[in-house]
């Protein structure tokens, strides 16, 4: 059966519905159009921010391959340790100087290896180096990397914009969980990667007790 997309009116609609849940949860009424305006232009390059990066993130290979291209990188280690370094180190270097020179004979490929030759083991320590980088990379892309990136790109600039303005939250008539849930599914966060109630707050402390931060208000 064939999945077919929303219309970009259906979309837009959506979004505008999502965003009013938002601005309500906010507290901002109908009544204070200048006040939507100007929040809907600061607000916007939070949700462009995120979705840029969620651009750049989307473009990445699949991480099951990337693991098994670090397998594999291992696996090549290992099989060199078992073959033996100096194998390389004599035999195939000079294989390699032989056939760039057809015409060298042994004693000229053995200078060859002296005077231009790699220093020892420099395979292994390119391969080395290069699957440590992809552990890295597999580290900080992970779901918890994401996670980070939704408090630096979201809720950070966010609680900062509740700050300047004076935007204060309440248990009962304007809780911070609601806003949040409305300001995720506008910019289309992802559940797994929310953040959850009790981090959200340990954020707005952070912030609340930075000096360079502005005041926020409970």
């Amino acid at each position: 059966m064939t999945k077919h997309r929303p219309s970009p009116n259906k979309t837009e609609g959506r979004e505008q519905q999502q965003f009013e849940k938002l601005l309500a949860a906010m507290g901002i009424s109908e009544d204070e159009p200048l006040s939507r305006y100007t929040l809907a232009l600061d607000l916007e390059p939070i949700k462009n921010d995120y979705a840029r990066a969620v651009a750049v993130s989307g473009r990445q290979p699949d991480r099951k391959q990337v693991h098994r291209y670090r397998t594999a990188i291992k696996k090549l280690l290992e099989r060199h340790a078992a073959i033996g370094p100096d194998f390389f180190r004599h035999e195939i270097e000079k294989a390699g100087w032989s056939r760039r020179n057809p015409d060298a004979d042994d004693s000229t490929l053995h200078a060859l290896m002296a005077e231009h030759g790699r220093e020892r083991d420099h395979e292994v320590a390119v391969l080395t180096a290069h699957g440590l980088d992809i552990d890295h990379w597999l580290k900080i892309s992970g779901d918890h990397y994401r996670k980070r990136v939704v408090r630096k790109l979201v809720v950070e600039p966010f609680l900062r914009l509740m700050a300047e303005r004076g935007i204060t939250t309440s248990r009962k008539q304007r809780p911070r969980k609601r806003i949040f849930d409305a300001l995720f599914d506008w910019i289309g966060i992802q559940k797994k990667f929310r953040l959850t109630d009790a981090g959200i707050n340990a954020i707005a402390r952070d912030l609340e007790g930075s000096a360079s931060a502005p005041k926020i208000k409970r």
